[in-house]
């Protein structure tokens, strides 16, 4: 079990970055906009003056509501119409109280609550296998956010609550494998805390009736069940939780394996090679790399262009010789251009774009920084990449900049990308803007690089 406090509160932290401060460039820092809330606030009130301190609890999901008359100031500063809009919830749940994310069999109503999210109906208790668990719960919310689901789906849904043999058939997993196709298809746009209740409504669904079904239903529930479970995986390390998501990996290549997709595993090795990149693990890196292609399993071109790519970043890191990195990306590109036979899920996000993001990524590791930069300023457009994923490798970008001694351009890059790395809730790029500040320290003292570093201490 991981107990895991509430998540931070990216919906006031970014409405109080997206103001003005009155001292320059950039937005107020917390200690400005505590100053400018307690303005609107009686002076004799009995709590006192809010200061920095209080910001930073609600920013760091510490203190989910305050009394009225602070929320009331706050949403007058802010400019919001309501509390939810700054994410002030009441939640009724203590700051010390914590969420297991790592076990889906310990899905409570408070660590749904915790995420902000809808929760099942028995309150404090544990979600069980079998067909009493909370399917229509799971999915409550999605009658404004799913266009596709029709009084019939939740007729469905509801009928498996009361009898998952007989009501959870080949219509229903249907629906599932297009519920989260939906989902990681708004993910760029909503980031983790939008997406994740929706996959672990899959999931809960998956898990909990996966051995009570018809055997018919048994394979494809647990094969949704295992893209559910990589997916879940990933919203987890994007939302800064490396334990969380390594589980659901790790449930993702079970399932797969019971339902005899072998590809999966394999791909699991690729997604846990990536996640070696966040530490800079490169011996990691390279191994799981090498391990994907050196595997029992058959896997389509672009899977395998993805790997071999990993392994181009993982011998960058290693210092390897140019030539060797370079012959590297050339057998991954050869690879993205091959045209598949079959239909795989696989990667289907993996494209020319999102490849050549990654082949800057490793002319950055090996030396070459400038060519880095042009590559990303080429490729890394808001037209081509989600909000969230245009943000990280802008970052990315920013940092090449600062490797080939260009602080005031990495700075500017930097600051427009703060807002919206917090507004998408991405732990992931907001620690490489952390990577960032650190790599402009030497320039500390120019203008541009002391405007975002102040901008990074008030995150």
């Amino acid at each position: 079990m991981i107990p895991l406090r509430q998540p931070p509160n990216e919906l006031f932290r970014a409405a109080r970055l997206r103001l003005k401060s009155a001292f320059g460039e950039g937005p107020p820092s917390r200690e400005e906009f505590a100053d400018r809330v307690n303005s609107l606030i009686d002076p004799r009130s009995k709590e006192g003056p809010i200061t920095a301190n209080d910001i930073g609890k609600i920013e760091r999901g510490l203190v989910s509501y305050p009394r009225e008359h602070r929320r009331q100031a706050y949403r007058a500063v802010l400019g919001a119409k309501t509390d939810a809009e700054i994410g002030l919830v009441n939640r009724r749940i203590r700051p010390a109280d914590t969420m297991i994310v790592s076990h889906p069999d310990a899905v409570t109503e408070e660590s749904i609550e915790a995420l902000g999210f809808s929760s099942p109906p028995t309150p404090g208790k544990a979600l069980q296998p079998g067909p009493s668990a909370w399917p229509m719960a799971a999915f409550q919310d999605y009658g404004s956010s799913a266009p596709g689901l029709t009084l019939d789906d939740l007729d469905r849904i509801d009928a498996v609550k009361r009898d998952a043999r007989r009501y959870l058939d080949e219509t229903l997993v249907a629906f599932l494998d297009k519920e989260l196709n939906r989902c990681i298809a708004d993910d760029g746009k909503s980031g983790p805390r939008g997406a994740l209740p929706r996959a672990l409504g899959v999931l809960s669904l998956v898990q909990q009736n996966v051995r009570v079904v018809k055997w018919s239903v048994h394979q494809p529930l647990l094969q949704v069940g295992a893209r559910a479970a990589e997916f879940t995986g990933w919203l987890y390390r994007d939302a800064g939780h490396p334990p969380a998501a390594e589980y659901w990996r790790d449930r993702a290549s079970e399932w797969a394996m019971e339902a005899t997709d072998f590809a999966m595993p394999g791909y699991i090795l690729i997604k846990k090679s990536q996640a070696a990149w966040d530490a800079r693990d490169a011996s990691r890196m390279l191994g799981l790399a090498e391990a994907v292609q050196a595997g029992p399993w058959r896997l389509p071109p672009r899977v395998m262009a993805e790997a071999v790519q990993q392994q181009a970043r993982g011998l960058a890191m290693l210092k390897s010789k140019r030539q060797h990195v370079d012959d590297t990306l050339m057998k991954a590109r050869g690879l993205l251009a091959e045209v598949s036979a079959g239909s795989t899920p696989l990667a289907a996000h993996y494209d020319k774009a999102l490849f050549e993001a990654q082949v800057a990524i490793c002319y950055g590791e090996s030396g070459r920084p400038e060519e880095a930069a042009e590559i990303f300023e080429a490729v890394v457009r808001p037209d081509v990449f989600s909000a969230r994923d245009y943000a990280y490798f802008s970052t990315l970008r920013a940092q090449t900049l600062t490797a080939a001694s260009l602080p005031d351009a990495a700075a500017s890059l930097g600051s427009s990308i703060v807002p919206v790395a917090v507004t998408a809730g991405s732990a992931r790029t907001v620690r490489e803007l952390a990577r960032l500040s650190a790599g402009l320290h030497p320039w500390r003292n120019r203008p541009a690089v002391a405007s975002f570093m102040r901008l990074m201490r008030t995150l």
